[in-house]
């Protein structure tokens, strides 16, 4: 994997932030920087090089997901997971991402394909399965105990998407990871350290009890559990 990549450290002032990084990073995937299989540097990293903020870097990455070019791993960061064969519209990925009058329709079905995965983990995750939705777990407790919004949202999406690991289902986990994306890129502008420092014990205790459900097989509380944290997902 590469992470000793030259990156640029000014940007056109007049391109969108998060659209130039999405840009330059369909750029050196292109000229070969990074090829498939290959991780990312992290969110921090590639900000800071580039001197913009982790908000228009998660936006980016974000945009990359929904087209195909770029995977989260669970724990892991993102990973190149595709080439790029034809231009690529990243305004038009950038706009789903903040396509507002979408976003209870989003919300819905990511909802549904979530509560689905929940039911298949809990029938068939293994110790390794429970082992990671654990860690995301841990990692969330951790970020809530630090009060920091940006690591709460990756240990989120990463407990999110252990989950669809667990269910051993891969259409449905695909169908889920752009669905993960648009939502994130909402949560982000709701969560931030008041928000988290009101909402200690709940954001921790909810997690830890789908985990326990899922730990436990019990696929009619694992599901009930995730649709009340949709519900208060929903309350935003």
């Amino acid at each position: 994997m590469k992470t000793n990549v030259s990156l640029p450290t000014n940007l056109p002032v007049q391109e969108k932030k998060s659209a130039y990084v999405a840009k330059w990073l369909i750029s050196a995937v292109k000229e070969g920087k990074w090829k498939v299989g290959d991780r990312l540097p992290p969110e921090r990293t590639i900000a800071e090089s580039l001197n913009v903020s982790r908000t228009a870097v998660r936006e980016a990455l974000s945009s990359l997901q929904m087209v195909g070019l770029v995977e989260p791993r669970v724990g892991d960061g993102n990973y190149v997971c595709g080439s790029i064969e034809a231009e690529i519209d990243i305004d038009d990925a950038l706009g789903a991402l903040s396509e507002s009058e979408s976003l209870v329709e989003v919300w819905e079905v990511r909802k549904r394909v979530e509560l689905i995965l929940a039911k298949l983990a809990a029938d068939k995750a293994n110790e390794e399965d429970l082992l990671d939705i654990e860690g995301c777990m841990e990692k969330i407790k951790e970020a809530v105990e630090r009060g920091d919004p940006d690591e709460y949202l990756v240990a989120n999406n990463d407990f999110h998407l252990a989950i669809a690991e667990a269910g051993k289902n891969t259409f449905l986990k695909r169908t889920l990871l752009p669905l993960l994306e648009i939502t994130k890129h909402q949560l982000a502008k709701q969560i931030n350290v008041k928000y988290i420092s009101m909402h200690v014990t709940d954001l921790v205790e909810k997690h830890k009890d789908i985990y326990t459900a899922i730990k436990k097989h019990d696929s009619e509380t694992a599901v009930n559990l995730l649709a009340q944290h949709f519900a208060a997902s929903e309350d935003f």
